[in-house]
């Protein structure tokens, strides 16, 4: 109980402490044996999400091209349910990848 009243009363200093570590350069922490500088963890997980979002998007505008052409040389050898589903990916691919 009175862990969590400590908390409840400090989290915002300790709120604040953590976005100072976090946002400097040299934000550093150190907890008994394990030290951590968390300014070059931020940025380094910052560049992280910015590269697996652009994986992301190639990987997307690769299926859309391979589908736009699966159906321009393929499309007349599937059936109707099958071109309706090939379109409605293609469509919701233009989507996702257009808004990137």
């Amino acid at each position: 109980m009175v862990a969590i009243v400590t908390v409840i009363v400090l989290r915002k200093p300790i709120k604040s402490l953590v976005d100072r570590l976090i946002l400097s350069e040299s934000g550093k922490a150190k907890v008994g044996p394990i030290e951590i500088e968390l300014g070059k963890l931020a940025k380094k997980g910052e560049k992280v999400m910015t590269d697996l979002s652009r994986l992301n998007q190639l990987m997307g505008e690769s299926r859309l091209l391979e589908l736009e052409i699966t159906e321009g040389k393929f499309g007349p050898f599937f059936n109707d349910e099958q071109r309706r589903r090939m379109q409605e990916h293609i469509e919701e691919l233009k989507k996702l990848t257009a808004d990137s």
